[in-house]
């Protein structure tokens, strides 16, 4: 069966995966469809982020929506760019063991295992799909693993921050298990596309460079042709979290107010631009 650039193996689905895939073989998507998909996955879901919501959550993330969503970033053309420039960096590090935090179809962890051959490459993810293990299995350097390992060299957070609801929790938890002088790399999505990147972290799109570090890291800088990807890099600096916290709180309440002007001015600039 084929779907989107990818011929797929019905064999390695499940059930409920391949009735959901086969509806859209021999179809063009683009990413606006998928966003779509996602939003109607989250309805059907009922999910949100409430204490009682957890199962609700866990469905919606073990949809197969995500495995579409995968195989469509298998195909597209600028998330492989980001792929490539990604990997291309981490390379350039020559590490011993790189950490792909809730890598999903495996799309990147595959290119950075073929890219840095005498590198471990792990992949932790809550939701693992049959299909993306079965794509792993070629590469001798990666694997699925359910936790994160100790010491890692580098890490990469690609399109998950957005998704929990303590960002800066998760970030120290990568951070925990990143050696001193390592590297954590998020690629952070804070704004509304889908309905699952939660709208109490939106104000992070302007914070998180500025905050995450008083953690105990160094904001290096963006990733050269994925400039999304934020660099930190670990430092031996004890973890500041009561002036984190008040500075996260400070964010999401100047963040509207930000939104707002911006909305006034740019329009004005715009203009002085012109004449």
């Amino acid at each position: 069966m084929r779907v989107l650039c990818q011929d797929i193996d019905s064999q390695i689905l499940d059930l409920q995966e391949l009735n959901y895939l086969s509806s859209f073989s021999g179809k063009d998507l683009k990413v606006e469809d998928i966003w779509k998909l996602m939003d109607e996955a989250w309805d059907d879901s009922s999910a949100g982020y409430g204490q009682d919501d957890e199962l609700a959550v866990s469905l919606f993330y073990a949809s197969p929506v995500w495995l579409l969503n995968g195989i469509f970033t298998e195909c597209d053309s600028l998330s492989k760019q980001h792929r490539e420039s990604i990997s291309q960096w981490v390379a350039k590090i020559e590490p011993h063991l790189v950490v792909d935090f809730g890598g999903g179809y495996g799309s990147l962890a595959r290119k950075i295992a073929e890219t840095c051959l005498k590198s471990e490459v792990k992949i932790v993810e809550p939701y693992p799909k049959k299909i993306a293990k079965h794509l792993a299995e070629p590469y001798k350097n990666l694997e699925y693993i359910s936790k994160l390992p100790e010491s890692a060299d580098i890490i990469v957070a690609q399109d998950v921050l957005e998704h929990v609801s303590d960002p800066l929790n998760v970030f120290s938890q990568l951070l925990d298990s990143t050696k001193v002088g390592g590297y954590v790399i998020v690629a952070n999505c804070f704004y509304p596309v889908i309905k699952c990147h939660l709208p109490h972290v939106f104000h992070f799109r302007y914070s998180f460079r500025f905050i995450a570090p008083m953690l105990g890291c160094d904001y290096i800088g963006t990733l050269p042709g994925a400039n999304h990807a934020q660099i930190f890099r670990k430092n031996d600096r004890t973890k500041k979290w009561r002036q984190t916290r008040i500075f996260e709180k400070m964010s999401y309440f100047i963040f509207p107010i930000c939104e707002v002007s911006k909305s006034i001015l740019k329009p004005i600039f715009s203009r002085t631009k012109h004449n």
